[in-house]
């Protein structure tokens, strides 16, 4: 969809257009947002990126967490060991407390090797992601502080 999300596991996405955003293997980019800038490093032969970066370990786990629940609405701890080699449970031990609270909402089932989203949670995928999203985290924890100095 427009937030780059794909059903096609492992697919790069290149983005044309003002503002597209591409994912292509491990990195991420942004064509330029003003359609003057756009259209001058077309003009020079140049790609309309105005910025980049590569993911870390951490993110690359993050993302595969995030597609699948995302995509899939299903996520399997054992298949993101595997390709993320990480012990889930450890690493994701805040997240998965977290979780808790919407599983005992209903938005979410943890049973076993699996993290389903409910047919009541689907329309709160969004939210529910957003618990593995590190650079959200940081930013409440951030806020969190500034509230308190």
């Amino acid at each position: 969809n427009f937030q780059g999300y794909s059903t096609r596991a492992n697919t790069d996405l290149v983005g044309i257009g003002v503002s597209a955003i591409s994912s292509v293997g491990s990195t991420y980019s942004q064509n330029f947002r003003d359609l003057p800038a756009y259209y001058d490093s077309l003009d020079r032969g140049i790609l309309p990126v105005m910025r980049g970066l590569t993911l870390t370990p951490d993110d690359l786990a993050r993302r595969t967490v995030i597609q699948a629940l995302m995509c899939h609405f299903e996520l399997c701890i054992s298949s993101v060991e595997i390709a993320c080699m990480i012990d889930f449970r450890r690493y994701f031990a805040a997240e998965l407390a977290d979780l808790e609270e919407l599983a005992r909402l209903g938005l979410l089932a943890i049973a076993g090797d699996y993290i389903n989203v409910t047919a009541r949670g689907r329309l709160l995928v969004r939210p529910i992601c957003m618990v593995f999203d590190r650079y959200l985290r940081a930013a409440e924890q951030r806020a969190r502080y500034s509230q308190v100095v």
